[in-house]
């Protein structure tokens, strides 16, 4: 089984159904809705088309709504995008008729408090840059420095420009609600600073219906590094958002900060999934470079529970074939993988009652050979705790609930099934593996098996071996 998690944002390119259940084959386990781009009713029928695919292939398969924050963006373009060329003079102002190679529109609070004559200006990813010629009440007048490809929507960012704006605002917390009524399995925050930005967040979200959709914090601050701390405390994992972070970070620095979020995530026990450009060449070609072949790798090295493709599947030509992609390199990586840094010094030994256990859990795992440790969950904690150490065999979370299984859909190294609530050992037992068996991890070697004893429901307290499902019907036979 592939430990790393396939995170596929859904455009264009992938709305179909056919292409939907296309991708769950290739082996995407989660997918993004970008709520920058897109209707309501459009995000709406999305959501319930993979939905749809989730149930043909028979999958547990997460959502994520992925809101845009306080970014500034561009209008619309004419024809959707233009080139700019260096030397070339631009006005952005606050008309919102399409945009072309004279001007384009955004929306912003004030031209002259957020940028003076001189100032940088980037677009999109940073590659496309302008310097403020001159700011007046209602336009910005500037002049290309480096030239590019410019799309409608195009975020816009001045380096030198202080705004505060709400992380979660209206037009956020819009999304958020038509997320929570299509049945998002996470929100993706964007621009988080915090863990206020975070808290609050949660606390609309309880109110509003979405007390099961779990938190993303989008890490693409250079505030948010030195916060990161109290942001894991808040979020159920961070993404490293490496295109607008790679603009607020200097460059030769952004393979560092990745590392440090990832191992960060890892030791607090929230997942991590690192996104942007993964393989920005598939957007055009059926083969990745072998730069971006290396990045996914060296992701995979870091520890990241998931990878993201952002335009290569939502706009690409090739999104199924990125998704294979994803899925060779991860699956080559994993097998020269070892756990022991990426689970931190001292991370087997610990005083904390239920990491104990999941500690316990992987090591026994690993001194019997264990082809799986298989943990019952309700709210997915123990899975998570166990994933966080990074065994050699796959976790199986079996769960009654829905909801949890999909989250864990996002957690490297997890495999959800289905299954009732047990309120007999012997029958946990035996049910815990068949169901390994059903997944195809088929073999003599035993499984470790968490539980709460006496009954499910109370924290996890109790691991105990599994041989084989003979011997724990014989074991049955013997007890009565």
């Amino acid at each position: 089984m592939r430990r790393t998690k396939i995170l596929a944002t859904v455009g264009p390119a992938t709305e179909a159904p056919a292409r939907l259940v296309a991708l769950i084959a290739a082996g995407a386990d989660a997918f993004r809705l970008n709520f920058a781009h897109g209707t309501d009713s459009e995000h709406r029928s999305a959501l319930r088309r993979i939905h749809a695919a989730a149930r043909a292939t028979h999958r547990e398969v997460a959502t994520v709504g992925d809101v845009p924050g306080p970014k500034i963006r561009l209008g619309e373009i004419e024809g959707g995008s233009i080139q700019l060329v260096p030397g070339h003079a631009w006005i952005l102002d606050d008309d919102s008729t399409p945009g072309n190679l004279s001007r384009a529109g955004i929306q912003i609070p004030s031209f002259e408090r957020i940028a003076k004559a001189g100032d940088p200006l980037l677009l999109g990813d940073g590659s496309v840059e302008l310097i403020v010629q001159r700011a007046g009440p209602r336009s910005l007048r500037t002049k290309v420095v480096n030239g590019g490809p410019v799309s409608s929507h195009a975020g816009l960012f001045l380096p030198r420009a202080h705004l505060r704006a709400s992380v979660f605002a209206e037009k956020d917390r819009h999304d958020a609600s038509v997320g929570i009524a299509g049945g998002i399995d996470y929100l993706a925050l964007s621009f988080v600073r915090d863990a206020q930005d975070l808290t609050g967040a949660r606390r609309w979200l309880d109110r509003h219906g979405g007390r099961d959709v779990g938190l993303i914090a989008k890490i693409e601050r250079a505030e948010a590094l030195g916060a990161i701390d109290s942001i894991l405390d808040a979020a159920d994992g961070i993404m490293v958002a490496r295109g607008d972070l790679g603009i607020e970070v200097p460059l030769e620095r952004l393979a560092l900060e990745q590392k440090m979020l990832v191992r960060k995530a890892n030791l607090a026990g929230k997942f991590a999934v690192v996104a942007t450009q993964m393989l920005l060449s598939m957007l055009n070609s059926p083969r990745p470079t072998r730069a971006e072949a290396t990045d996914v790798a060296n992701a995979v090295l870091d520890g990241a529970d998931a990878v993201m493709l952002s335009e290569e599947s939502a706009v690409g030509s090739f999104p199924i074939e990125s998704v294979r992609w994803l899925d060779r390199i991860a699956r080559a990586t994993e097998s020269a993988v070892d756990p022991a840094p990426l689970r931190g010094s001292g991370a087997l030994r610990t005083r904390e009652p239920e990491r104990a256990v999941a500690a316990a859990a992987v090591e026994l795992a690993e001194g019997v050979g264990a082809k799986a440790i298989v943990t019952p969950t309700h709210s997915g904690r123990t899975a998570r705790l166990v994933a966080r150490l990074h065994p050699m065999c796959p976790v199986v979370a079996i769960s009654n609930s829905a909801a949890t299984r999909r989250k864990l859909a996002l957690v490297g190294g997890v495999t959800s099934l289905p299954a009732p609530v047990h309120r007999d050992l012997v029958e946990l037992r035996t049910r815990a593996w068949e169901l390994v068996d059903r997944a195809g991890l088929t073999g003599p070697a035993p499984i470790v098996l968490t539980a709460g004893y006496p009954v499910e429901g109370r924290p996890t307290n109790l691991i105990t071996l599994v041989d084989s499902v003979q011997a724990v019907r014989a074991w049955s036979r013997t007890a009565r």
